[in-house]
């Protein structure tokens, strides 16, 4: 709005002078008379016309096609250098008045100066301008500024030229300054710059005033006024001349040599501290993903060992500890005081080279090594400390020789020959048996290549063998053997690959088995059978008869010691005397019978026990109401060896041989069946428990009593074998296997292994109470075994999950029902949480 107000005038008397002029009339050439003091106009040494004013003119005369020829002006008359040439005009500002007095006159553009300065100098300011206080330095971006007289004739203010802002605004921060000035031509605000400005520093215009800039001609020469106006309404003269005055300054982003030099070494200072810190924070970062990886307790302390800047896991695992205020503290405040004290003790020190402390470790003292560094640590210096438990490295070592030393036993006691071969074809391990055979022994052995201690034909059928193995596969095959021209051998081969903790593999592990006897013996039982089924085949029409005598026969023994007491007995005759089995033994005569009859078998006992002759006769009894004749035998018998004496009885029930038969075949088929055992553990094999599952099922079932069915398997198992190894998850499924067993036989219950590592339990009679006591007191007992498990998700050991099942067998249920109702109790004892028994 303003750059408006300021052309209207000019408008205005353009459009009247506009109609007098004539094309015709136009001047060709205008002749401009300027000073000679640059900045603003003037002469170079080479005589060429430079500066702001010389600029306008250039551009005025290309808008007008004017042509514009400068001339210097020193002082003389205007009057006459005007008159003395018709189309010639003055344009400066040094001219003196009197020269001026007789001249027409015309405003080009004005020079407008902004003052800047510091709100904390405006007084001091006021003061030396209004009174004269002394020189006033003011600083600018237009080079030689001095010259324009824009400060009218105050010779008090010293003007100093900068190359641009920045060292301008160093000067005046720095008081080398008071204030500063910007020119423009007043046609505006300096965008952004002014507004940045203005923010800083307190702005007036009081304190300078504008230098106008005017055109000059004789009076009766108007007519180049109008010309002169007609090219300065020209388009684009105007507007040009501001960014001329702008440009006329040095530019605001230039800055001095020394500046210049300054504000690198700055940027460079800088980037160097943001390089050494992003270097800094990444070797940090990787100097702990280091610890934090590393397997060693490992710590960074304060110097005084009072904080604890940094802990990895494997510290936090040997130690207690509480985080506070991004610091570590030792949950036991003894373990911090003496750790602390022992700092400060080494505080002279660079390095602290295994010293021992002792230290409180999950409620028992143990000597905890440490060694330590000075380090720099997030711009500390710390300690870097490293813990090693004595104690339990030496506990540990301990029981790792231990634990070697037992599996070196138990190899030497296993009769087939087994080695460990590596890749290499080194042998990592053996046993007794296979260094026997290689004419060498275990140390020996250990470490050498095998193609030392074999024939090349036996290590290229070896190598063929193991091709296979290499890949994952299991080579089990039986080949017979020529040891010698008489004799050879049935050897069985299997040959396993074994996996490291990152499931590669390592080793091969080989078991060689001679079963040349087994093999025999196999074929020695298959001629018995043979000659069995002959000789069953020729006594048909005996065993016939003595079956049909059988079915209406009932045999009953019991066998009494010298005192009268019950040593051994059969069901038959607890049955018959109406006596709980389960307390019949330990009995004697006068508990089962009544007195006057005791006390005749008693006397009659004796005299037999005497004599040592036998005694048979029948007796009629009276049996669940019924009255039933028995045919009893009595036998003394004496044992030299063991001096001991006692009587066997037999009570036959003549009327049920057959029924007392079958009893003696079916016992028969259960002692060949408990001949079949599992191979790894001994104990009875899952067919063996299918034939006794049925026999107990028919037994408890003809005498309506209660089976209890349990099955259980080990917890976390396959994790077992997975970091243990297949070789420890067999050993530990015997060890199970026997303490089962161990436990069954005291009991009186029947135990087999039904799966890889499950296991089935029967028992008979009783009650459900009972039952269920008997299964938590097996689970309790592999517990008390406290066999190692360290990656079970239950506990540090190893436990077992039970499913419980009990019924009485009827025509309604079967055994597959009681087996399902088992395993399903096994499966939601595991669901929900293992280590317990659940019933169906």
């Amino acid at each position: 709005m303003m750059k408006f107000f300021s052309v209207f005038p000019l408008l205005i008397c353009f459009m009247s002078a506009h109609a007098a002029l004539n094309e015709t009339e136009k001047p060709s050439v205008l002749n401009v008379y300027i000073d000679q003091n640059l900045p603003y106009s003037g002469f170079d040494a080479n005589q060429k016309a430079q500066g702001v004013v010389v600029d306008y003119w250039q551009l005025w005369s290309t808008q007008s096609d004017i042509a514009v020829n400068f001339h210097p002006y020193n002082n003389e008359s205007l009057f006459y250098l005007l008159n003395s040439n018709p189309i010639a005009i003055y344009s400066g500002l040094l001219a003196k008045e009197q020269n001026l007095a007789s001249l027409e006159k015309e405003l080009l553009f004005d020079f407008k100066a902004d003052f800047y300065y510091l709100s904390s100098h405006k007084q001091d300011i006021e003061h030396r301008i209004g009174l004269d206080g002394g020189a006033l330095i003011v600083g600018g971006l237009f080079p030689r500024a001095q010259q324009i007289l824009v400060f009218g004739n105050n010779t008090q203010v010293v003007y100093k030229e900068y190359p641009g802002l920045l060292d301008l605004f160093v000067d005046i921060y720095s008081g080398k300054l008071d204030a500063f000035i910007l020119f423009n031509s007043g046609q505006g605000v300096r965008h952004i710059v002014d507004c940045i400005i203005s923010l800083l520093f307190e702005k007036s215009s009081h304190y300078i005033t504008s230098k106008p800039f005017f055109v000059y001609v004789p009076i009766e020469r108007e007519l180049v006024l109008d010309w002169i106006n007609w090219g300065n309404q020209l388009e684009q003269v105007e507007d040009n001349t501001h960014l001329l005055l702008e440009n006329a300054e040095n530019p605001i982003w230039g800055v001095s040599k020394d500046m210049a030099t300054k504000l690198f070494v700055f940027l460079f200072f800088m980037l160097l501290v943001i390089i050494f810190s992003h270097r800094r924070r990444r070797k940090d970062k990787e100097f702990k993903n280091i610890l934090d990886s590393s397997p060693y307790p490992l710590a960074i302390f304060s110097l005084d060992g009072q904080d604890i800047y940094y802990l990895n896991n494997e510290l936090k695992s040997l130690f207690s500890f509480h985080y506070k205020k991004n610091k570590y503290l030792f949950e036991d405040i003894e373990n911090q005081q003496q750790l602390s004290s022992f700092i400060n003790k080494a505080s002279h020190l660079v390095t602290i080279d295994e010293q021992r402390l002792h230290i409180l470790v999950d409620g028992s003292f143990h000597d905890v090594e440490i060694s330590a560094k000075r380090v720099h640590y997030k711009g500390k210096t710390a300690w870097f400390c490293y813990f090693k438990d004595v104690t339990a490295l030496l506990r540990a070592e301990r029981e790792l020789t231990e634990e070697r030393e037992l599996l070196r036993k138990v190899l030497d006691s296993i009769p087939e020959q087994i080695s460990f071969k590596s890749s290499k074809g080194t042998i990592i391990g053996c046993n007794k048996a296979w260094a026997t055979a290689h004419n060498t022994t275990v140390n020996h052995a250990t470490g050498r290549r095998i193609a030392d201690m074999l024939p090349a034909h036996v290590i290229e059928k070896q190598k063929r063998q193991e091709v296979n193995v290499w890949l994952g596969e299991i080579y089990n095959k039986q080949e017979w053997i020529n040891e010698n021209y008489d004799t050879s051998s049935l050897v069985n081969f299997v040959k396993l690959p074994l996996y490291n903790d990152k499931g590669a593999i390592f080793a091969v592990l080989s078991i060689d088995s001679d079963i040349t006897d087994f093999y025999n013996l196999n074929e020695q039982l298959k001629e018995e059978h043979l000659k069995r089924l002959e000789a069953e085949k020729s006594l048909s029409v005996q065993h016939s008869l003595l079956r049909r005598t059988l079915e209406v026969t009932d045999d009953a023994l019991v066998m009494l010691d010298q005192a009268g007491r019950i040593t051994v007995a059969n069901k038959c005759f607890a049955k018959l005397i109406n006596v709980n089995m389960e307390n019949l033994i330990g009995l004697s005569v006068s508990d089962v019978f009544s007195d006057g009859r005791a006390d005749w078998i008693e006397r009659e006992n004796q005299l037999l026990i005497e004599s040592g002759s036998a005694h048979t006769f029948e007796e009629f009894l009276f049996v669940d109401g019924e009255k039933r004749c028995y045919q009893i035998e009595k036998n003394a018998f004496h044992d030299q060896d063991n001096d001991y004496s006692g009587i066997v009885i037999t009570a036959r029930d003549i009327t049920s041989q057959k029924q007392h038969q079958e009893k003696q075949q079916l016992a028969s088929v259960q002692i060949e069946s408990k001949m079949v055992n599992d191979q790894l553990t001994g104990i009875a094999n899952r067919d063996t428990f299918e034939l006794q599952f049925k026999q107990l099922w028919q037994d408890a079932y003809q005498e309506e009593d209660l089976l209890t069915l349990i099955v259980c398997d080990i917890d976390c198992f396959k994790a077992y074998c997975d970091n243990y190894g297949v070789l420890e998850g067999d050993q530990l499924i015997k060890h199970i296997s026997h303490v089962l067993e161990k436990f069954c036989i005291q009991f009186g219950c029947f135990v087999a292994r039904y799966d890889i590592d499950k296991f089935v339990i029967i028992t008979k009679g009783g009650n459900a109470t009972n039952a269920l006591k008997l299964a938590e007191n097996i689970r309790m007992e592999v517990v008390s075994e406290k066999i190692e498990h360290l990656y079970s998700s239950v506990n540090r050991i190893v436990t077992l999950s039970m499913g419980l099942s009990s019924l009485f067998p009827s025509d309604l249920n079967s055994t597959k029902i009681l087996l399902a109702e088992a395993e399903g109790a096994l499966h939601i004892a595991k669901q929900t949480g293992k280590d317990q028994l659940y019933v169906h």
